[in-house]
């Protein structure tokens, strides 16, 4: 298979030792197959605790976001079908590339410990908060977000 990206041949990459991941050594982005991401995520084999205290600047990752959602889209390299671009999980502004043929999924550099970061995020919520609570507290920071932002501008 070829990468989305940058067509170089993705290699076989064991991740966290229960997914072999096609993996594009130049760009080093991820093809996981159907179900494989869920794999991933039922596991905890890295730990992600430690990095919960150094979360990414929130405007930084819409910044990156809507430049990604702006960038043109990529072809499955197992179908070669239209990749769909759409975020994952609620409010995670992690955007993926999912074959809507296959279901395979395309990430980009980082994506996937972005993603058990935010998984981890969530768990520890989730240990403190009903979800009702993350769902308030959530929309009140993006409400507040965005005033200011609107407040900026005017």
């Amino acid at each position: 298979m070829k990468c989305p990206i940058d067509k170089t041949e993705l290699e076989n990459q064991k991740y966290e030792s229960i997914v072999t991941a096609d993996v594009c050594p130049e760009c080093e982005g991820m093809f996981l197959d159907k179900g494989e991401l869920e794999q991933i995520e039922s596991m905890i084999t890295d730990d992600y605790k430690n990095n919960l205290s150094n979360l990414p600047d929130d405007i930084e990752e819409a910044y990156e976001m809507s430049k990604q959602e702006s960038a043109p889209a990529i072809n499955c390299p197992k179908c070669d079908a239209e990749m769909e671009r759409k975020e994952y999980g609620y409010s995670s502004q992690i955007l993926i590339d999912q074959c809507t043929n296959c279901g395979g999924i395309w990430l980009n550099k980082n994506e996937i410990q972005q993603i058990e970061l935010f998984y981890e995020t969530s768990r520890k919520e989730s240990e403190f908060e009903s979800d009702e609570d993350v769902f308030i507290k959530r929309n009140i920071h993006w409400k507040s977000f965005f005033k200011d932002l609107i407040d900026f501008y005017k």
